[in-house]
């Protein structure tokens, strides 16, 4: 989309308990913060779409908003990573009636062009209609800090739409002028009050979630770095688009945990994490360092589910359609069931912990404030062309220099060289805009293939030690049946094995062929 003329819209959001937001508004230190006693509001609003919902295919929240005896129609469009990650296109107007008013004069207003040409087709505007509701009650104070000015306000209601009910139960903090890094901070001062955690959908998109299947997961979109670039813009920009595959990916496996959920998640942190060491030579290494263990941490307590759903579907699931009545193998797949289950509610237990939602947010203000662009001397403005290609030259020699003789690696190795090809290859996915994009793409391509049968083999790895783990874990499960579920798993596990070692040397050549597209 064009967003060049583009309204913002900057606002963070914390969902809170019910029982604790109905305390917030009577804490002390929140009256500390707010001051005086603040406005209170009971806003409903109606939002509306076409039956085949082509406003929410392409990113848009039309409403109406009721505020006493007036009539607010505003446009929303979605976070995008070049306005700030905080920020969402935002058009407003006074309207008569209760119903979107999709004149020629607003258009005119509206900066994005996608969004002005899709409303102002004639079968959109004729078949807007309601699809779901909202009813809140909004305690709302001006805030001055820093310079900045920011709206507090604490709202409470409901969601309605045509298949049930959803609470709003939420912190908004909206900055109307100043420096967007001051919602961090005062996001943390209210994280210290109450209980909370980063809500990124907006009420819109979980009004749609009450008729529309939600997804499971949000994959990563491509980072939007261009050959003029400087290298402060794409760090910024690299960020940003991790981040925000991050804050779908987490809200998603809060609210409804799945296989690909957890994965992308983990995706997301490994992406951030190798953006730090792609730039780690024009950033602050205390803060760099803090930011990434931060990451680590989050992404290590969603590696046992992780671990878990990989051996029940790409290896006990196999087995079990081969040997269908084999009862040691049933019992097995039990055992891991209990142990992937619990592996999930101990990743949803650690969503919503306060030190998660201060790690996202340290992280979030640590990547928005820029303040590690002051460091970075001379590279700040320069091409991230040049920049870009001394950081592939790098890694792509060290993954070169390890995989030289990938046919006679023992396992230790094979895991070091899988974890470069996978720092290279997100560095390689993060910087190809820079460059031609054909020539990048073969290079990706083989190198990919070399990282999945990397991944096959850690994967054979760690089934090794899940197994030693039921085995620990498991009181009800008989040792005999475990020998037996144990030779069979090893005897699976060692044909995989075997056959993608054999594969390697192939693939490894094809990948050393590619040129490198940075040269």
């Amino acid at each position: 989309m064009d967003r060049q003329d583009e309204k913002a819209e900057i606002e963070l959001k914390l969902a809170v308990p019910s029982d604790a937001l109905s305390k917030l508004a009577r804490d002390p230190r929140l009256k500390a913060l707010v001051g005086g006693g603040g406005t209170r509001r009971h806003l409903r609003t109606t939002y509306f779409d076409t039956p085949d919902r082509r406003l929410l295919s392409a990113e848009l929240a039309l409403r109406v908003r009721r505020e006493g005896r007036r009539r607010i129609q505003t446009l929303k469009t979605s976070a995008h990573p070049t306005l700030g990650l905080l920020a969402r296109g935002e058009w407003e107007r006074e309207i008569v009636g209760e119903r979107p008013v999709l004149d020629d004069a607003w258009l005119a207003e509206i900066g994005d062009k996608e969004a002005r040409k899709l409303l102002a087709k004639s079968k959109v505007r004729a078949r807007l209609t309601p699809m779901f509701s909202t009813d809140f009650r909004r305690h709302s104070w001006r805030i001055r800090r820093a310079g900045s000015v920011i709206e507090l306000a604490i709202d409470k209601g409901t969601i309605e739409g045509p298949e049930g009910l959803s609470p709003i139960s939420e912190v908004e903090l909206e900055l109307k002028s100043g420096d967007p890094g001051e919602l961090y901070g005062l996001a943390r001062e209210i994280v210290g009050i109450v209980p909370a955690v980063v809500e990124s959908r907006s009420k819109a998109e979980r009004g749609y979630a009450l008729s529309v299947p939600a997804r499971g997961s949000v994959r990563a979109s491509a980072v939007g770095i261009d050959k003029d670039a400087t290298v402060e813009v794409s760090f910024r920009e690299v960020g940003r688009t991790c981040l925000a595959h991050a804050r779908a990916n987490e809200s998603l496996v809060r609210t409804k945990p799945s296989i690909e959920g957890v994965h992308q998640l983990r995706v997301a942190l490994r992406r951030m994490r190798s953006a730090l060491a792609a730039f780690r030579d024009v950033l602050p290494e205390t803060e760099r360092r803090a930011k990434a263990d931060d990451l680590r941490w989050i992404a290590s307590s969603c590696g046992a589910a992780r671990d878990w759903d990989v051996f029940r579907n790409q290896l006990l699931k196999p087995l079990t359609r081969h040997l269908e009545d084999e009862p040691a193998l049933a019992r097995v797949t039990r055992a891991a069931e209990a142990a992937r289950r619990k592996a999930y509610r101990d990743v949803q237990t650690m969503l919503g912990t306060s030190r998660l939602t201060h790690a996202l947010l340290d992280v979030e203000a640590w990547w928005e404030k820029g303040g590690w662009a002051e460091g970075m001397g001379e590279w700040r403005n320069a091409p991230v062309r040049e920049f870009a290609g001394l950081v592939l030259r790098r890694l792509h020699r060290n993954v070169a220099r390890l995989g030289r003789n990938v046919a006679e690696l023992p396992e230790a190795e094979l895991h070091e060289l899988r974890i470069r090809c996978k720092k290279l290859r997100y560095a390689a996915e993060f910087f190809r805009g820079a460059f031609a994009r054909k020539t990048a793409a073969g290079y990706l391509a083989a190198l990919a293939e070399v990282q999945e049968h990397l991944g096959a083999l850690n994967d054979a790895v760690v089934a090794k030690s899940l197994l030693a783990e039921l085995g620990r874990d498991s009181p009800g499960l008989p040792p005999e049946l475990l020998a037996r579920a144990e030779g069979i798993v090893t005897g699976w596990i060692a044909a995989r094995v075997r056959n993608d070692l054999e594969q390697l040397p192939g693939l490894w050549r094809r990948f050393a062929e590619q040129r490198p597209f940075w040269k």
